[in-house]
């Protein structure tokens, strides 16, 4: 699976590649990089790596208390998922994310996955919400308004869901039991009965702040992206290029997004005037950050002993 992953990527890649020596200036964009202010490209690795902290923040008032529930703790945990699910195939992340929160904070089974089903609907959310601001302050592409329904449809279904297994996980359990395996139904049950959080709106608010702090920084950071190249472009153009990349990466078939994330930053920054050769060196530059700030730290927590050897050889 992982080495079909990779060789989809390259396959994108190589694709845009061509694409890029057919219709744009490779010269000219290699010109566009040589004024790069190096200050603010520092600040938007450092706004990058702000949404580990608010990750780890987040998974902390999600999960149910038990010994290795520290935000420290958490902090390693969201680290390493997020070198996962950054240079890994599709589910590989998240399945790292589920070994991790049961060896190192001691989770069960059936907490880690609802820890995984509530952030899941917590960046479902968070991604409507940026695609609601962006379609108030700039005009959204054709090809972005189709992707809106589908991730509305997803997010109501997934919100659905989690609110019937938090409410009902008794009688969801009972009615189970008769149709499934009993160990089946008492895992759906137990899963229900950790989704507590939705249950409580202090909270439900709190996790979903902290989910939109996430889209902030992101957008910041683009912009900070943006004046590194000193493009003209608004604040809320940094809000349509995340909107952008919230519907290109909703479901991540390559590892990292490889030429999927540079092909929904160039078409938004066209669709916005800046010329094809800046437009790529931007989306290969915030690539670069945002890889800087999101993979890079869990591989260095694995490097100094973060987590035990045992865990590591599962993740």
């Amino acid at each position: 699976m992982q080495r079909v992953g990779w060789l989809a990527a390259a396959a994108t890649l190589v694709g845009l590649l061509v694409i890029a020596v057919r219709h744009i200036d490779l010269a000219r964009a290699a010109e566009a990089l040589h004024g790069v202010r190096a200050g603010w490209i520092v600040a938007a690795v450092l706004c990058f790596l702000a949404i580990l902290p608010l990750w780890a923040l987040e998974w902390r008032i999600l999960a149910p208390r038990a010994n290795g529930n520290t935000l420290l703790g958490m902090l390693g945990v969201v680290a390493i998922t997020s070198s996962t699910l950054n240079t890994s195939a599709f589910f590989v992340g998240e399945a790292v994310a589920v070994v991790l929160l049961v060896a190192r904070v001691g989770l069960t089974r059936a907490a880690a996955l609802s820890v995984l089903a509530m952030d899941q609907l917590l960046v479902g959310i968070a991604k409507l919400v940026v695609l609601a601001a962006g379609a108030l302050t700039l005009s959204l592409p054709q090809w972005m308004t189709a992707g809106v329904n589908l991730l509305g449809a997803g997010v109501v279904v997934l919100l659905a869901a989690c609110v019937l297994g938090a409410w009902n996980h008794e009688a969801i359990t009972l009615l189970a039991a008769r149709v499934i395996p009993t160990r089946l139904a008492s895992g759906l049950g137990n899963m229900g009965e950790s989704l507590a959080p939705l249950r409580s709106p202090s909270r439900s608010g709190s996790v979903l702040l902290l989910a939109l702090a996430k889209k902030a920084v992101e957008v910041i950071a683009i912009v900070c992206v943006q004046r590194a190249f000193s493009a003209n472009l608004p604040v809320s153009s940094g809000i349509l290029v995340l909107a952008a990349l919230s519907l290109a990466t909703l479901l991540p078939v390559v590892p990292g997004n490889l030429g999927v994330y540079e092909a929904a930053v160039v078409l938004t920054y066209t669709h916005l005037g800046i010329p094809a050769e800046q437009a790529l060196g931007m989306a290969v530059v915030q690539h670069v950050c945002y890889f800087a700030a999101l993979a890079l730290p869990g591989y260095a927590w694995l490097a100094r002993g973060g987590v035990s050897r045992a865990t590591a050889a599962a993740s």
